[in-house]
């Protein structure tokens, strides 16, 4: 397995929590040229897989050149590497986490329009329903006028008899 380079697809996946659950964050990380992939909850593991890629690449391409594959040499060489990267891991997760935070004030402002419009909605139809049960309320206390009346009238003629 000849590679020039060594990418990785990294994917974070918001989950909800059932029942009152806090939400929680877990990750999968794809190792492009290879096409493995692992779950994370950690992102020290998502580290840990790419260690173990970067170094198995490193020690193929010794076992192909002329250097001989010497853990010095394998350690040398993944130091370098990681020494590249490692000013632009900050950058990264500060990008991730505006990401994250961008998300999650989208979701909020979501969020509070949906609880506004429900709002609105649930006020529309207590006023709806407000209306229909006055009305039946005057309906019925017409119809105990009325029956009340005819009692009246019925109690007046038992006395009268």
């Amino acid at each position: 397995m000849n590679q020039d380079m060594v990418s990785f697809v990294l994917r974070f996946v918001r989950e909800e929590g059932d029942d009152g659950q806090q939400v929680r964050w877990r990750g999968v990380i794809k190792h492009v040229q290879s096409d493995r992939t692992a779950d994370f909850a950690r992102f020290s593991d998502a580290l840990e897989f790419m260690q173990n890629h970067v170094t198995e690449t490193i020690r193929q391409s010794f076992s192909e050149s002329d250097a001989p594959p010497t853990p010095e040499n394998i350690f040398a060489e993944t130091a370098r590497l990681w020494g590249e990267m490692a000013p632009r891991y900050t950058d990264i997760m500060l990008q991730s986490m505006e990401v994250w935070l961008d998300q999650g004030r989208r979701v909020g402002e979501t969020f509070a329009e949906s609880l506004a419009q429900w709002n609105a909605a649930a006020q529309q139809s207590n006023q709806v329903q407000q209306g229909q049960m006055i009305a039946i309320i005057e309906r019925l206390t017409a119809q105990i006028e009325t029956l009340t009346h005819k009692v009246d009238e019925l109690e007046g003629r038992l006395r009268d008899e």
